[in-house]
């Protein structure tokens, strides 16, 4: 045992100068072993568990032996003093990757490195002597209340500010009619299955779901729902995967959102998705509020009453069979049989995945296959469906002609034909033929609203929903849905958009300036984009209000390089793909502390290092301009160019300076942005082009505190710079 106490006396003395090493010299060194900080999370577990061990030790003093209580102490102590002193340096090479809150890093990493120091002492203490008995039992009591401040610390920055001391449950929702039905019943599920990984620390995908404004602004990927369309609405659809989807939101391992969650989420975007109606506002038959309602009071609520089937489950098998990536089937509740079956993505329809549902041909209750290319042909594969309830069939390609074949459908009550070619004598024809029908949606169809009331008439007992017609009031239109999924265009690629309503045009600006109906840029489609430019549209239709305006930044490239040399060397932390990640067309991921889930390195950075990369064409081109993509994030140490030189010739060793730009310099701290410098270029044919990117070598005064120590910590500390792409236009 004393062998083990002197190896570990060793090993404290070699760990704590390699702590002061750290703190000292932090920013002058680069660690070839920096990955072992992901381990962090991990270590972290033991020296609490130790220092937990430390004081039930004396509480069960009395039943141990006093010699055996000296080493058992002595033996933890030993552990203890090296695990914090493990867990703080790991902690400080995860700290190197960047991508933390600046002050909350820096409380984070001296609470840790405190803990640590408070153990040694106490070790020290204690072999000398000085401390025994009670006062011993009160120095391991504040070390372990010292491990709680310092984890609290640490949970801010992966969960979110006071996360320790959240509520777990919230008090009991009381509707009214003046409840904001968002902030009363959808809110509170973001915040208990989706916030703990998009808040202000912490903020995956680029989406911050802790405050509304923040909520609006979306994530990477745009807004993350279109209002009254939850089939293209970004978060429900990736809810609706399955869990072992990588795509599947909340991730797999995460507290999942309910089936009944889904719904109400569903109903919340269907009708409008709206931040700030009150539930007074919606109408006697909402069903967003119906199931809100049973969330009142207790989490029982939430339940919504579940209809009793005569049918069995369907199988793990074939229930995992039916799903395909553009056909996702689940149940409807978590304590019935039923399924329902949504389709997307109208391109990779098949007719072979519609039968391929007959697996589950008799749970299926539900069926979407909105804008789908869905044929009347198509029809008698629906006969199969036994117990159908529901079918929604907007905006397919049917006529009608064959509709009375859902008559072999008994339990058919709900019928959605939006926006297809239907007309009276198909719907009279329908209506006759299908007496199990309660509802039908024939919005934007052939039937006019004065054959409805002659057809309601005829069929009281079906409620008939035809539209609504707006006689002085105006509603506001929809916005435009992006249809480009990459925002850095190749060459001959547009800026595309759609609508799901027709004879929608679309506004738009290219310098950062809000479009109108009258001065701004018009397309019912695609954009035309000849360079960075920051995109701002709107869709309009007579006799409907504007949409609200979607900005985007977006990167056009029209002449693609044939190699790309880098001159300077990136640094090891980030080398991405090399000089190809500068033509790759892959927008740099944004970090979320975690490096290791990101698919690969796509950002080239620079520290205390310039960027300096020779760009090779085949052919001689004449760019107008060249878009250099960056990083800023001056809240950290992710700072823009301080000078960009493009040089240009026929030779890499006869190349003349074409343009020098200097960006602009921020002034105050800001978070992460994205950022396109636009490199005009006077008019020349050349095959070879250098580009050369001065990097800050100093962080501004506004980063240094009034600290004495932080301001010791980055004086002198040069600035990152961060390079995605590079694109000649």
């Amino acid at each position: 045992m004393n062998k083990f106490f002197r190896l570990s006396t060793s090993l404290l003395v070699f760990l704590q100068g390699l702590i002061l090493v750290l703190v000292l010299f932090t920013d002058k060194i680069h660690i070839p072993l920096a990955f072992l900080g992901r381990m962090h999370p991990l270590v972290l577990h033991l020296p609490i568990g130790f220092g937990v061990f430390l004081v039930l030790i004396f509480v069960l003093k009395k039943w141990i032996d006093a010699q055996a209580f000296q080493e058992i102490f002595r033996f933890l102590l030993y552990l203890t003093s090296i695990f914090s002193a493990i867990t703080a340096i790991f902690g400080m090479f995860l700290s190197s990757e960047g991508g933390y809150d600046l002050e909350q890093i820096t409380f984070h990493q001296w609470a840790g490195l405190g803990v640590n120091w408070l153990y040694v002492l106490l070790l020290f203490v204690y072999e000398k002597g000085y401390l025994e008995g009670r006062n011993l039992f009160y120095g391991v009591l504040v070390g372990l209340a010292s491990f709680f401040l310092a984890g609290h610390g640490g949970a801010d920055l992966t969960h979110g500010e006071d996360y320790l001391w959240a509520k777990v449950d919230g008090e009991a929702v009381v509707l009214t009619e003046e409840s904001v039905v968002f902030e009363a019943v959808i809110q509170p599920i973001f915040k208990q299955k989706c916030e703990a990984c998009h808040n202000d620390q912490k903020t995956k995908g680029a989406l911050n779901m802790s405050s509304i404004a923040k909520l609006l602004k979306g994530g990477k990927n745009g807004s993350i729902w279109k209002a009254g369309d939850p089939l293209n609405s970004h978060f429900i659809q990736r809810a609706k995967l399955p869990i072992d989807n990588k795509k599947h939101m909340p991730p797999k391992g995460k507290a999942q959102l309910s089936p009944d969650e889904v719904l109400l989420l569903t109903a919340w975007v269907q009708e409008g998705a709206s931040v700030s109606k009150k539930l007074g506002s919606f109408g006697a038959n909402s069903k967003l509020i119906s199931l809100a309602k049973k969330l009142q009071n207790t989490a029982q609520a939430l339940l919504i009453p579940v209809k009793v089937y005569d049918f069995s489950a369907a199988s793990e098998s074939n229930l995992a069979a039916a799903n395909t990536p553009f056909c996702s089937v689940y149940p409807l509740s978590s304590d019935a049989p039923a399924l329902q079956a949504d389709f997307y993505v109208s391109k990779k329809y098949e007719r072979k995945t519609l039968e391929n549902l007959s697996k589950v041909s008799e749970q299926l209750v539900g069926l979407n296959l909105a804008k789908m290319p869905f044929k009347d042909e198509e029809i008698g594969l629906l006969t199969k469906f036994s117990n159908l309830e529901k079918l929604i069939l907007n905006f397919t390609e049917i006529t009608g002609k064959t509709l009375g074949e859902l008559s072999a459908c008994k339990h058919l009550t709900s019928l959605a034909l939006s926006g297809t070619k239907v007309n009276k004598e198909v719907l009279v024809n329908l209506l006759g033929k299908i007496p199990s029908l309660k509802e039908v949606f024939i919005w934007n169809t052939g039937v006019s609203l004065d054959q409805v009331a002659g057809i309601q008439a005829q069929f009281p007992k079906v409620k008939i929903q035809a539209g609504y017609v707006l006689k002085d009031e105006q509603l506001q239109i929809n916005p435009p849905i992006l249809v480009t999924e990459n925002f850095i265009l190749k060459p001959n690629e547009d800026f595309v958009f759609k609508h799901t309503l027709k004879d929608v045009i679309f506004h738009y600006t290219l310098n950062d300036s809000t479009p109108d109906s009258l001065g701004a840029l018009v397309s019912r489609g695609p954009l035309k984009i000849e360079k960075y430019s920051k995109v701002k549209v709107m869709a309009t239709k007579p006799g409907w209000l504007a949409s609200r305006v979607l900005e985007y930044k977006v990167y056009k490239s029209a002449f693609i390089p044939d190699s790309i040399y880098l001159l300077s060397k990136p640094d090891l932390k980030y080398p991405a793909k090399g000089g190809y990640s500068l033509k790759d067309f892959v927008q740099g991921f944004r970090e979320t502390g975690r490096r290791s889930e990101l698919p690969d390195y796509t950002w080239l950075g620079f520290f205390n290092n310039d960027l300096e990369a020779l760009f090779e064409f085949k052919k001689p081109i004449s760019p107008k301009g060249i878009t250099f993509s960056y990083l800023r994030k001056t809240d950290s140490d992710v700072f823009p160019p301080v000078s960009i030189e493009v040089f240009a010739g026929n030779s890499p060793n006869a190349l003349t300076r074409v343009a020098l730009v200097k960006p602009e310099k921020p002034e105050k701290r800001n978070g992460y942005t994205q950022m396109g410098q636009d490199i005009p270029l006077k008019p020349g044919i050349y095959k070879y082009y250098k580009i050369k990117a001065l990097s800050l070598r100093r962080l501004p005064k506004y980063l240094l505190k009034d600290d004495k120590k932080e301001e010791v910590v980055n004086k002198g500390k040069p600035a990152w710079l961060r390079v995605d792409e590079i694109l000649f236009y």
